[in-house]
């Protein structure tokens, strides 16, 4: 019996989707490299000029499975009234330590690949959004956009070193408590 319908070559439907699942669910097994757009032709059972249709190159695969990781980020994040710096917080860091290979994959994009169109800018824009939301005290744009960063660089520089082995701790739980009391620590959230 298969583990997962990424495990069952592709029929009928939606041949982008199917693509996409199959990536994630390797990232998710915890592989590090994305095939090329052959070997994932392969994995699903179509011909890879099938795949071309939707992605030119590895590059233009690489983008739209980071959007796909930005949308399930921006749903990680809370909206409308408990969405808070601290919950925006939250929500990235379960996030990366729930999906390190697909966080590592979104964030290994240059600015340029991060912001295109049609993937993954949108994606990326609502989650930049969420995030201006949440740290918006009404000290005016550039201190907003300041703090968003430097908070976003200490979650994401401190989960970093904690993937690279830098950061030791007996278990992700005990990384992820450390990692967000540092973040309470700067002063950045309440």
């Amino acid at each position: 019996m298969p583990k997962s319908d990424s495990d069952q070559p592709y029929h009928h439907g939606s041949l982008k989707e199917a693509a996409l699942s199959a990536v994630v669910a390797r990232l998710r097994k915890g592989e590090e490299e994305l095939p090329t757009v052959r070997e994932l032709a392969a994995e699903i059972g179509v011909s890879h000029r099938a795949l071309y249709r939707y992605f030119a190159d590895k590059d233009a695969l690489k983008q739209a499975v980071a959007a796909e990781g930005f949308a399930l980020l921006a749903g990680r994040i809370p909206v409308g009234v408990d969405l808070t710096a601290l919950s925006l917080i939250d929500g990235f860091l379960r996030f990366a330590f729930d999906e390190p290979s697909l966080y590592r994959l979104m964030f290994s994009l240059r600015s340029t690949a991060l912001l295109a169109e049609p993937v993954p800018g949108p994606q990326v824009r609502r989650v930049i959004a969420l995030a201006t939301q949440a740290f918006d005290d009404g000290a005016g744009e550039e201190a907003v956009r300041n703090r968003v960063f430097t908070a976003w660089g200490l979650a994401h520089g401190l989960f970093d070193l904690w993937r690279a082995g830098a950061l030791r701790a007996a278990s992700p739980d005990l990384a992820y408590d450390f990692i967000r009391a540092r973040i309470l620590e700067s002063g950045l959230v309440d």
